[in-house]
C-alpha cells in the first residue's frame, strides 16, 4: 500500500488519499473526492480551485474576522423540514427499505440546492446502520427500521441546513487516523493528508532518522489531524500543537487521548506571534495556516460561512498573514537543518521566495515545492541552512 501511495505522489495523477482510505476503496474515488471537497467553490474568478482547506487553523482574532453573510443563498429551514417530514414519518412504513430512504433524500438533497446529495444521503444512511461505506451494506435487503429510520430523518435534517457532513457525522477518517470532529473546528481535507505524505517522505530519506528524537512543532492544530498522523508514524516522534482557539484545542487533546497518542503530545492554547516562547526547539515545523486572501473569503460556500471557524481560514489581505509569522518565528525555532513545511495557496510559492530573498538574516531557504493531485502548487518546504 505504501508504495502505490510513493507512486501516486510522484506521478501525482491519482488521488491517493482514494488508496490510503479503505473505508472508500470498494466505492472508488468519487464518493471520497466529491465529500471531501463539497465544502468549497469549484473555482475561484477561473483559476484557482479552493476545493480543499485552502485555508486552516486558528490565528486571526474573531474580531478581525466578521464577515457580512448577505451574498449566500437562504436554505431550507429546520421549521420546514420538521413539518415536511412530520408528514413523511407519519406516512411512511413502519420498515423503510435503506434504499427508498437514500432515493427520497438525495432527491430533497437536490432539490434544496445542498452539494453532493447522493453521497450525502449514502453517508448518513451508512453511519446510522454502523457502516463506513453504503457499498458495504446491501441496500436491496436492508430496511430501516422506525428508530433507524427516524435518526436518517434528523440527520439528514442538518444536512440540508448545510452542516458539513463531518460535523453530522462527528468523526472523519485522516489517513489511517479516525478523528472526532465537532463546529467550529476546522475539518482537515485530502490536501493536508498530501502534506503529511509529503514530510514523511522527506524524513523517510533520512536513514538515520529512526535512531534519533523528532521534535515536532504544528502552528494551528485544529483536530490535531498532522501531529497525531506524524504521532503514529514516527514512534520516536514528540509533537508540540499551538492553536489560538479553545474548541480545537481540547479536540486535539481529546483525539490525542481516544488514539493513546497523549503521553507524546503537547498542546497548547496561543497565539503564535513574536512574543510566542515554546522553551525548545524542533526539527520539523509543520503547518497548514488560514491562507485565503480577503478578497476571496466572500466566495466560500454556505457550509464553511455558517460553521466553520473562520479564523481558521482567513490568512488576511494576501493570505499571507500567519505565513510570514511561522517564518519570521519558525527560523529562531529550529535545530540546525531543520525544516518548516507548509500547506499554501497556489499563488504563495513565488511569494515566499520574494520574502525570503528580502530577509536574508532568516538563513531559510526554498528547496521544494510540490503539487496537489490537482497539478497546483500546494506545498512548501523551507530549511535551514547551516
Amino acid at each position: 500500500m505504501r508504495h502505490l501511495l510513493q507512486r501516486a505522489l510522484q506521478s501525482r495523477t491519482f488521488y491517493w488519499n482514494g488508496l490510503s482510505n479503505l473505508r472508500t476503496c470498494t466505492q472508488g474515488f468519487r464518493l471520497y473526492s466529491k465529500l471531501d471537497q463539497f465544502c468549497y467553490p469549484v473555482s475561484l474568478k477561473g483559476q484557482y480551485c479552493l476545493n480543499k482547506r485552502d485555508f486552516r487553523s486558528g490565528y486571526f482574532q474573531s474580531a478581525n474576522c466578521s464577515l457580512s453573510r448577505s451574498c449566500y443563498r437562504k436554505v431550507t429551514t429546520s421549521q420546514d423540514l420538521k413539518s415536511e417530514n412530520e408528514e413523511v414519518l407519519k406516512d411512511a412504513p413502519e420498515d423503510c427499505p435503506v434504499l427508498e430512504a437514500v432515493s427520497y433524500w438525495t432527491r430533497e438533497f437536490e432539490r434544496a440546492g445542498v452539494p453532493e446529495p447522493d453521497a450525502s444521503a449514502e453517508y448518513i444512511a451508512a453511519h446510522v446502520l454502523g457502516y463506513k461505506s453504503f457499498s458495504l451494506i446491501s441496500p436491496l435487503v436492508r430496511n430501516l427500521t422506525a428508530e433507524e429510520k427516524t435518526k436518517v430523518w434528523k440527520l439528514c435534517e442538518k444536512r440540508m441546513n448545510r452542516m458539513p457532513i463531518q460535523y453530522i457525522l462527528g468523526e472523519w477518517d485522516f489517513r489511517d487516523l479516525n478523528l472526532v470532529m465537532r463546529p467550529p473546528v476546522f475539518i482537515p481535507r485530502p490536501e493536508t493528508e498530501e502534506l503529511v505524505e509529503h514530510l514523511w517522505l522527506y524524513l523517510q530519506e533520512d536513514l538515520t532518522r529512526e535512531e534519533e528524537d523528532l521534535d515536532v512543532l504544528e502552528v494551528g492544530c485544529g483536530s490535531g489531524a498532522i501531529s497525531l498522523s506524524l504521532l503514529q508514524e514516527f514512534p520516536q516522534a514528540c509533537c508540540t500543537a499551538v492553536d489560538v482557539t479553545k474548541e480545537a484545542v481540547e479536540l486535539t487533546q481529546h483525539n490525542a487521548e481516544r488514539l493513546g497518542l497523549g503521553d507524546r503530545l503537547d498542546v497548547k492554547q496561543m497565539q503564535f506571534n513574536t512574543s510566542a516562547d515554546l522553551g525548545t526547539k524542533f526539527d520539523v515545523i509543520v503547518s497548514n495556516p488560514p491562507y485565503i486572501w480577503t478578497q476571496d473569503m466572500e466566495t466560500l460556500e454556505q457550509e464553511i460561512v455558517g460553521y466553520e471557524n473562520h479564523c481558521a481560514l482567513h490568512g488576511g489581505t494576501d493570505g499571507m498573514g500567519l505565513i510570514r509569522d511561522i517564518i519570521h518565528i519558525g527560523h529562531r525555532l529550529l535545530k540546525p537543518g531543520g525544516s518548516i513545511w507548509l500547506e499554501v495557496d497556489p499563488r504563495h510559492p513565488d511569494m515566499i521566495q520574494t520574502y525570503l530573498n528580502n530577509h536574508l538574516q532568516y538563513q531559510l531557504q526554498l528547496t521544494g515545492v510540490y503539487q496537489d493531485f490537482n497539478n497546483r502548487p500546494r506545498f512548501c518546504c523551507l530549511e535551514l541552512r547551516e
